[in-house]
């Protein structure tokens, strides 16, 4: 039996109650263009598509209704202009990380250590968008660690992954220094939880995502002593910080004799990133 379209996706649209309609529209659209392989226009002209086609969408839809997040549901996501695989996991690639990797390359070094990889996304779009360059990661994550070298495979980037602790680091790469040290460790505080929405509460690992109120620069304290043993002279630490604590992670840097300490801001003029030089 065939169905049109434009009435299905309709439908589904009106099915979708976690979201607000114009969010859910562009969900129901992602799920159609990815399994069904249906542009916008396919939806403005009068196509028809076979009843079976539709048959894992009410599936879909339940978890969707259930606050799983589209990309965890759908198993990929795009970041970079490269297209990740992620499950539960791993965090899903933020747009505003995007722009870390973009300062990363502009500093055009030829060693890169990317620390707590998560899906890899930052250490394989900074490969990627670099020529000959030596690009490293580590996660403490076995499943993270996964799911990061079948990004690496999938995408060619000839990164080198390895597991170790950022807290309690020991390099799997041996006396090997960097030019640049990049990383999105967690940096949302325990009591920031209210604020969050429970697609990310709910599904996304709390192990990449939050630290306790006590000591919420924790990562970036380790991240500055890696640096002053691991960064060759004139190096650079690249950080996505909690822009709620910009001046506090400069400090941080500062306070571990780095020599010029700069807090950048995204696209939304949120404080977003700290660059520091050894």
């Amino acid at each position: 039996m065939m169905l049109d379209l434009k009435t299905e996706y309709k439908h589904c649209c009106e099915q979708v109650k976690a979201y607000e309609p114009s969010e859910a529209k562009e969900i129901v659209f992602m799920v159609f263009n990815e399994l069904l392989g249906v542009s916008k226009n396919d939806l403005i002209t009068s196509k028809s598509i076979p009843e079976e086609y539709l048959s894992g969408i009410v599936d879909i839809i339940k978890r969707i209704n259930n606050f799983e997040p589209i990309q965890y549901v759908l198993g990929k996501t795009w970041f970079y202009e490269h297209s990740f695989f992620v499950n539960e996991n791993v965090l899903i690639p933020r747009p505003e990380t995007e722009e870390l990797v973009q300062k990363a390359i502009s500093l055009s070094p030829k060693t890169v250590l990317d620390l707590g990889t998560g899906s890899g996304c930052i250490a394989i779009s900074t490969a990627l968008g670099l020529n000959n360059a030596e690009v490293f990661a580590i996660d403490i994550s076995e499943n993270a660690l996964e799911i990061a070298k079948r990004n690496n495979v999938n995408l060619k980037a000839n990164v080198n992954i390895q597991k170790a602790d950022i807290l309690n680091f020991e390099s799997p790469f041996g006396e090997q220094k960097f030019e640049l040290i990049v990383s999105n460790p967690p940096y949302v505080k325990e009591n920031e939880m209210p604020e969050m929405r429970s697609n990310v509460l709910n599904f996304e690992p709390h192990l990449a995502l939050f630290v306790s109120n006590d000591d919420p620069l924790v990562f970036y304290k380790k991240i500055a002593e890696i640096g002053q043993t691991y960064l060759q002279d004139e190096g650079h630490v690249l950080v996505e910080i909690n822009s709620y604590l910009g001046q506090e992670t400069c400090e941080v840097f500062t306070n571990a004799g780095y020599s010029k300490v700069e807090l950048i801001q995204d696209f939304f003029e949120k404080d977003r990133m700290v660059l520091a030089k050894k």
